[in-house]
């Protein structure tokens, strides 16, 4: 599958523990630091495989591909598939983004099939508290190069128990804890993660 991706291309990839966790807000975090830069959502579903990117499926006011066009991305294409699909549909999703020297992909099966320049993985107290992560799950959070322990207003962040449930699955990745809507906190971080990776220009 990286073969699908453009050579220059660098890609962001972002993971997590579970549905509603805070993936695409960080998403959009990271496309308002890189407007312009061309995003992919893809979406597990026991149905229908399709690639979509036209204005009427992106545009829905409220939903993820809605959020990320108005935080500034490009192109947002959506990719709904079923599992054994998803490395074709991403591929396609690959061709159709072009050669934009900078993708952000949003998905917890993805790192399955690509393998990026930088793996973000959100996760919360929810690490130690329940059963073991699905498979996909697990592989994208041993692949992560960035945990982030989003800490909700009001939950207790337990961050020794999450960190240490975290470096079973993951003993080396860069591991912060930070409530992901709290807008000037992660841009703060954002800014210093990205530009020290070499997705920001250096001022």
């Amino acid at each position: 599958m990286q073969k699908e991706a453009f050579a220059e291309q660098k890609i962001i990839i972002v993971s997590g523990l579970y549905s509603g966790i805070g993936k695409t807000e960080l998403c959009c975090h990271i496309v308002s630091l890189m407007p312009g830069i061309a995003a992919i959502k893809a979406t597990i579903n026991d149905h229908a495989t399709e690639v979509l990117d036209d204005e009427a499926s992106i545009m829905v006011k409220g939903k993820d591909t809605w959020r990320l066009k108005t935080s500034g991305a490009g192109q947002v294409i959506w990719v709904r598939a079923q599992q054994l699909r998803l490395k074709d549909a991403l591929a396609e999703a690959l061709k159709r983004a072009g050669p934009h020297p900078r993708l952000l992909i949003e998905g917890n099966s993805v790192l399955g099939h690509i393998a990026p320049a930088l793996a973000f993985f959100l996760c919360d107290s929810r690490i130690f508290a329940d059963k073991p992560p699905k498979p996909s799950r697990a592989e994208a959070l041993a692949k992560a190069d960035i945990i982030i322990n989003n800490v909700r207003a009001g939950a207790d962040a337990a961050q020794a128990a999450v960190e240490a449930a975290i470096r079973l699955h993951n003993p080396s990745a860069e591991f912060y804890a930070l409530d992901v809507t709290e807008k000037q906190q992660t841009a703060s971080l954002l800014n210093v993660l990205l530009h020290e990776r070499g997705f920001l220009p250096v001022h």
